[in-house]
Formats: C-alpha cells, structure tokens, sequence
C-alpha cells in the first residue's frame, strides 16, 4: 500500500473572540491578521495569513453573530475548560497536515493507535474540502497530534492569501503519549515537522516576522 503525501497545512491559534485574538497576534508580533470567512457548518469564523506557498496561520473563534450548531464545533471550541484557558489568553490549539488520501491517512493512525475521527465534509465561501473530526470535538493528543485534512486536487487556499511576512521555523510539542504519537508521526511523514518529547501536554510553534521573533 502506498503512503499518502503529508504536509503542514496550518497553525490554528483558537481565541474567545476574534477582536480578543487579534489583538493579541498584533501585540506579540506587529501584525494584523486580515480576515478570512465563516464556516457556517461550525459557527466560526477566522482570520488568515501564509506562512509559505502552502500553508497558513489561522486565528479563529466562536462566530456570536451565528446559530449554535446542533454538533460540537471544531478545535474543542465547545469545551468549558478550553474556554476558561481562552478567556486569559489565545492559544494555539492545534495544527493541521493536509494529505493527498484523508482515507488512507485515517487507516494508517488508527492501526497505530490514535483515533482522528472521521471525514467531514466542510466549506468556506466557495471553498471546499474534507477534514477528519471526532463526533464529541475533542481532539487526539490534546491537539498534539495533527488534524488531517485534504483539499480538492488543484486547490491552493493559501493563493488568496496576504503573505505578510510570517514564517514558521520550528513546532515542537511534549506529550505523556509521545511514544505513541512518534511512529505515527513517521509514517505519514510528518515527523520532520514536529518535535515531541514525553512530558505534561503542550504545543509551541516559533515564527519570525522580518527580524522578530515570535512564539505561540
């Protein structure tokens, strides 16, 4: 079997509120994030930036101007304790690897012992794509893990992007199950991303925006 192409698709930094999310992205690294769209499935919506031709940093947030969904949303928004952590602070939450066969991605982290979920079909404006979610929101590896998602063939969302500068230099994370996490990792191809070592959950990505340097 062959194994599919993986790559980092996006940092997603999850806020209280979008202002609240802004602001601080602004006040850490002199940017302004521009706005991105709304995901009506999800009631969220978002604020984008490249990070190179093909991946981008999203800045997201519960949109109060939408309906409750009848589902839990994405990112863990609907967690009580991740919005307490929100209500101090943005944080990134996760990040997400884009690959060229979601279904075979899933088949292979399940054989390793992580449960992504299942696809779910998404849109924002007219675009559209398939991204991996489990049914309660929760996210695999405290968000240590990727999400997995999969754009049509031939779609780039970042070419409609503001490149603003901002460049991601390093991910590093530290996990109880990183042993787990580690082969995994490596047979999507994606172990060259991250760094995890074992310890107490947390995920940490470094940019640098000119000579300035950033850490979420």
């Amino acid at each position: 079997m062959s194994v599919p192409a993986c790559r980092l698709d996006h940092l997603v930094v999850c806020a209280r509120s979008l202002v609240q999310g802004l602001d601080w992205f602004e006040n850490l690294s002199g940017v302004r994030i521009p706005a991105g769209g709304e995901h009506l499935y999800m009631g969220t919506h978002n604020h984008l930036s490249a990070l190179s031709t093909n991946s981008y940093l999203e800045i997201i947030a519960i949109n109060p101007q939408a309906p409750k969904p009848a589902h839990k949303r994405w990112f863990n928004l609907d967690n009580n304790a991740h919005q307490a952590q929100l209500a101090s602070a943005p944080k990134l939450t996760t990040w997400v690897a884009a690959t060229d066969d979601l279904d075979a991605s899933l088949a292979i982290a399940k054989r390793g012992g992580i449960d992504l979920g299942t696809p779910v079909p998404l849109t924002r404006g007219d675009l559209q794509w398939r991204l991996a979610l489990r049914g309660d929101g929760t996210l695999a590896c405290d968000g240590v893990f990727p999400i997995l998602i999969q754009w049509p063939d031939g779609i780039n969302p970042v070419a409609t992007m503001q490149d603003q500068g901002l460049r991601l230099f390093d991910l590093s994370a530290s996990h109880p199950q990183s042993a787990l996490m580690q082969p995994v990792l490596e047979k999507l191809g994606l172990a060259p991303l991250l760094t995890v070592k074992e310890g107490v959950s947390s995920l940490q990505a470094s940019l640098t925006i000119g000579h300035h340097n950033v850490t979420l």
